[in-house]
């Protein structure tokens, strides 16, 4: 019995999962889940609820095909200074045909993948079908995972796809195929510069579980090398994806990455070697900072507590905080493309725990029941800290988008605005608030706070309640920095809250 025990700590990885009627459950579900969850998405779209970032990644996906440039846009210029961003290009064709409506199917296919994907890695390790469709679901129901897909007011990020990446990556790497598991490690690394943080994880979670899997025969046969070479192929991407960076000029708008880390001064670190000396310098700092101690709870409770059956990933795992700390984020979970990496480990390591729960409860029959009855009352205990952790979630679990406005301010933005796409064209620069963005958002839309050097916009769609300052349209400034003359400007028409301005000839 205590050899039975011990099972819990080690995976039982098969050589293959066959596929059988649960795995076309599984399917089904997943297509039924996109839909779901792209339905939600596209309603908060039309209903005005995403603002900011999923317009700028619009814009730069396609930037490619409108011969702007690569990676291009309105907000920061060059986006490549700041960000490389490299996976958006060939989304630029998804983004050309089918605007951000497009950009928003492409997140909720991927948490498709990410249930599918871990249905599969589940059958994997051993897990029956019925089992394995149940298990993913919590996974990908809970708290944590549904705040990151609800992407609360920016609807988009390209790091909101890495998780599900990686745990494909995960599947691939488990079976020891090397060369999906390559492609799918530069897919990952592709997404950004501290992507491959998000790549090594899953790297080294396959690695260890195939290793203790193996246990008993030659090392040779234990040695995971598509795990290795993923690994090796993840840290040397870092200082390249980082050199890339560098190598572009820095724009007013478009500062490189490390010139925007909060606890230091921009151009204190002036190249990627700078970067990592200060980074190890500073480690002691780093690992006793509030987003660490934040990070060891989100991993205990974010995992179903499954995190203590391999209480060893907690150390592999520290650097998915890296990009909080150094940001000076004292909240992991406050922005998407700060927690993804912590988001791909996190997943690897609860379907691990998961399938030896699952072996546990296969024990002898007299220990099935206290082992069930244990983990039914974790799993509920960590749903219920998870939602303390996000509780924005809730929204998304009651189907409510991030909309500002009621339906009869839609219906009056709806009437002013259609007067600006049958008027306006397509080509003439306009400035909108950003909750007003989706009317101009396959048109040439500029930020009212980003116009230095910039065409005068033409028109302006205008919420005149606009709360943040900086935006803020009145009869006597147009923003802050915008370096515009309301004057210029005539008041084509107005609806309640909504103005429609066009630029005197």
């Amino acid at each position: 019995m205590q050899v039975r025990w011990r099972e819990l700590f080690v995976s039982k990885i098969g050589s293959e999962a066959r596929w059988d009627r649960w795995d076309f459950g599984a399917l089904a579900l997943a297509v039924l889940i996109v839909l779901c969850v792209f339905a939600l998405k596209l309603k908060t779209f039309y209903d005005l609820g995403y603002s900011e970032d999923l317009f700028a990644s619009l814009q730069a996906a396609r930037s490619w095909l409108e011969g702007k440039g690569l990676l291009q846009n309105n907000w920061s210029g060059n986006v490549l200074a700041v960000h490389t961003y490299f996976l958006l290009l060939p989304l630029g064709l998804v983004a050309k045909t089918f605007g951000a409506p497009g950009l928003l199917f492409v997140l909720a296919a991927s948490v498709g993948v990410t249930y599918f994907s871990a249905t599969r890695i589940l059958r994997l390790l051993g897990v029956a079908g019925v089992f394995a469709i149940v298990l993913a679901a919590v996974v990908l129901v809970s708290p944590i995972s549904v705040f990151f897909y609800q992407e609360w007011h920016h609807g988009f990020h390209i790091e909101d796809l890495a998780p599900a990446l990686c745990l494909l990556l995960f599947y691939f790497l488990l079976q020891r195929r090397l060369m999906p598991s390559i492609v799918t490690a530069v897919v990952v690394i592709s997404v950004k510069e501290d992507a491959p943080i998000a790549a090594a994880m899953a790297a080294i979670v396959a690695g260890v579980e195939t290793w203790m899997a193996s246990a008993g025969k030659p090392a040779r046969c234990r040695f995971n090398w598509s795990a290795v070479i993923v690994l090796l192929l993840s840290v040397s991407a870092i200082p390249l994806l980082l050199a890339i960076s560098f190598s572009q000029p820095p724009e007013l708008y478009a500062p490189h990455s490390v010139d925007r880390i909060y606890i230091v001064k921009p151009g204190t670190l002036p190249s990627q070697g700078a970067l990592f000396a200060f980074v190890l310098s500073n480690i002691a700092d780093w690992l006793g900072s509030n987003v660490v101690r934040q990070w060891l709870w989100v991993m205990v409770v974010g995992s179903f507590a499954t995190i203590l059956l391999r209480p060893y990933y907690l150390i592999a795992g520290v650097p998915t905080t890296l990009v909080a700390w150094l940001m000076n984020q004292n909240d992991l979970l406050s922005w998407a493309p700060r927690f993804y990496s912590t988001a791909a480990l996190l997943w690897c390591v609860t379907l691990v725990g998961f399938a030896s729960i699952m072996r546990g409860i296969s024990l002898k029959k007299w220990g099935q029941g206290p082992v069930l009855a244990a983990a039914v009352a974790v799993i509920a205990l960590s749903a219920v800290d998870q939602l303390a952790l996000v509780p924005i979630a809730r929204n998304a679990y009651l189907l409510r988008s991030a909309s500002p406005y009621s339906r009869s301010e839609r219906r009056q933005a709806d009437e002013l605005f259609a007067r600006y796409r049958s008027e306006g064209k397509p080509n003439e620069p306009v400035v909108a608030s950003p909750s007003l963005f989706r009317y101009a958002q396959d048109r040439n839309l500029f930020w009212l706070n980003r116009l230095h050097d910039r065409p005068r916009p033409v028109w302006i769609l205008d919420d005149s309640e606009e709360k943040y300052a900086p935006i803020r349209i009145t009869s006597d400034t147009m923003g802050v920095r915008s370096e515009i003359d309301s004057k210029d400007y005539t008041l084509i028409d107005r609806r309640g809250r909504f103005r429609l301005l066009r630029r005197k000839q």
